[in-house]
């Protein structure tokens, strides 16, 4: 580069610096709008000062650079806590951040060939398209989905039951755009037409909205025990320590009896012991005798769990599968039923990328050396999605059933769909989860406010079961409940949260109180919310971003193509 060029880059950057401010600034305006500030309100004008840029007369290498500064201002400090689970998550976080800039500078890059379309209509095209090529893209990754900046706004998220969080993501990105145009073109003629498109648009959100609350969230189910042990990371790595993690939901499974719960449920592995099975494809010269052995040991754990709670209990556990072609490692939730003691088992299906597998590792092998752990870890994905049932009631000949979500599967739209491919699906879901990597950052917070977006696009409640927290009862409309009491036991920072009847009067835990839920052990004791009412999310799935990319399709194969991307700028 000559001494030309560089005086010619500086004064670009003097004559047009301001769009990289512009570009910070939505940056901030969006990191706001989640947690830790959770600002959601900001979240309708995030976008605003980095869509003016893409709009305006600079160069379209300062439009890069300003989306590049908006995208990666935003992702590394939203993602800061990643770091904390592993000195080798360093590299997982930056990783990441690179990666989800991606698809944020290609979504504002790509508003510049729509010059002709308003930004009220290709923004939010564009928008949910890419956010849902990011959330499904190589096992995707839908945290911070600009739909989750309003997860505590109840009237404008129930359109999620009609094409998932993407609905709102829509509604939000609409308005932003709307925004936009109104600085850049208040002379023109067919604002008002946008305002009334938008008008329309929030309308009929708010009474929709307000139309599924009154609705209720259906009748009283079974009473469930959610367990939250607040046991450190460092403790469950270690293999020595294999009773201290366990320890104390033993004791937490023996405090909650006295509530007389249908369901004991345990966090995502926080039971020692390995679940071994034996695939049917086997023949059995083939099998080796201590996996007979290891299999029939197991059938007494069913009379071991009646003996001691005489109930039936879900267990966070790792199983081993013999196979014909050799043992596969899963991610399991155990269900150990009071109904004759029955054993019902379902698989994570969607793994986390160096937390549960190393992507590519055959490849890259020197990809390795950024996992948490110096062995081999890995686990393989789960085929099916059970509605596992278990009895309630006094006289337990009622049953219901449920779907279990493990770690991050409630962050992903597709999985709890899939518990419907069968027909009605759940009665209600269970996420099991360990959280505990994440040492009380704001990954608990978030993630349980992603959670609500799966209670609503399905309209079944969830009961989380999260080790260190955030354990909590998210009821069909997505309101996180408050307990109706808290009571401390004789051991230090143990607690018992009680919700009796979830119902229309139910209080709201209000997200400033979440904190006071993680980083502390209890037993939340929650009667479960049956809700029948139809969504069609479950029906039609992502109908609405693949729309988007078909709308956009044709019209970037239909539009006159006069000046793409600005022709001076090139």
């Amino acid at each position: 580069m000559t001494a030309s060029n560089i005086q010619n880059a500086f004064q670009i950057l003097k004559a047009e610096g301001w769009a990289l401010g512009f570009g910070f600034f939505s940056s901030i305006l969006l990191y706001l709008s989640f947690f830790p500030a959770d600002l959601g309100f900001l979240g309708w004008t995030s976008f605003v000062p980095i869509l003016y840029v893409m709009r305006s007369t600079v160069q379209l290498r300062i439009k890069l650079l300003s989306a590049s500064v908006c995208g990666l201002c935003f992702f590394f400090p939203a993602l800061q806590w990643m770091r904390l689970a592993d000195p080798m998550m360093y590299f997982t976080w930056i990783g990441l951040a690179l990666y989800c800039n991606l698809f944020f500078v290609s979504a504002l890059l790509l508003i510049l060939k729509f010059n002709n379309l308003s930004l009220v209509f290709s923004f939010p095209l564009i928008w949910i398209a890419f956010e849902h090529f990011r959330s499904t893209f190589l096992g995707g990754f839908s945290w911070y989905l600009l739909a989750h900046s309003q997860h505590a706004c109840p009237f404008i998220i129930q359109i999620s039951d009609l094409f998932g969080a993407y609905c709102v993501s829509f509604l939000v990105a609409s308005v932003n755009g709307f925004l936009t145009e109104s600085f850049l073109n208040f002379k023109n003629k067919t604002l008002k037409a946008q305002a009334v498109y938008v008008l329309l648009l929030i309308l009929f959100t708010l009474t929709y909205g307000a139309l599924r609350i009154s609705q209720g969230i259906g009748e009283t189910g079974p009473v469930c025990a959610s367990l939250q042990g607040n046991v450190e990371q460092n403790i469950r790595n270690e293999q020595l320590s294999a009773e201290a993690a366990t320890n104390p939901y033993l004791q937490l499974s023996d405090s909650s009896i006295a509530a007389n719960p249908d369901l004991i449920i345990w966090p995502e592995t926080s039971y020692s012991r390995e679940w071994y099975s034996i695939s049917p494809e086997m023949k059995p010269e083939k099998i080796p005798p201590d996996w007979n052995r290891i299999t029939q040991i197991q059938k007494t754990l069913g009379e071991e769990v009646r003996k001691r709670w005489n109930t039936s209990v879900l267990l966070g556990l790792n199983s081993q599968e013999l196979t014909p072609s050799g043992t596969k490692r899963y991610n399991s939730a155990l269900l150990v039923s009071n109904d004759d003691n029955k054993i019902s088992r379902y698989d994570k299906i969607h793994r986390v990328p160096f937390g549960e597998f190393i992507p590519f590792k055959d490849v890259f092998p020197w990809l390795k050396k950024f996992a948490p752990y110096d062995f081999e870890y890995s686990i393989v994905s789960g085929a099916g999605y059970p509605n596992i049932q278990f009895p309630m009631g006094p006289d337990k000949q009622k049953f219901v059933k449920f779907g279990t979500l493990i770690c991050y599967e409630d962050t992903d739209p597709s999985i709890p769909l899939g518990f419907f491919n069968s027909g009605s699906g759940p009665n209600f879901f269970i996420n099991i989860s360990n959280d505990g990597w994440f040492k009380g950052s704001e990954e608990h917070e978030q993630h349980l406010a992603i959670s609500r977006f799966r209670a609503i696009e399905t309209r079944r409640a969830i009961i989380r079961s999260v080790n260190m927290g955030i354990s909590a009862l998210i009821d069909s409309n997505g309101k996180v409940l408050k307990p109706e009491s808290t009571e401390s036991t004789n051991q230090a920072n143990t607690f018992t949260w009680k919700i009796n009847y979830p119902g229309p009067k139910s209080k709201v835990l209000t997200t400033s109180e979440w904190h006071k839920f993680k980083s502390n052990q209890g037993v939340l004791i929650a009667a479960i919310p049956i809700d029948s009412r139809f969504s069609l999310y479950t029906k039609t799935g992502d109908l609405l971003p693949y729309a988007c990319w078909l709308v956009l399709f044709f019209i970037f194969l239909f539009t006159p193509k006069k000046t793409p991307l600005i022709a001076q700028d090139i």
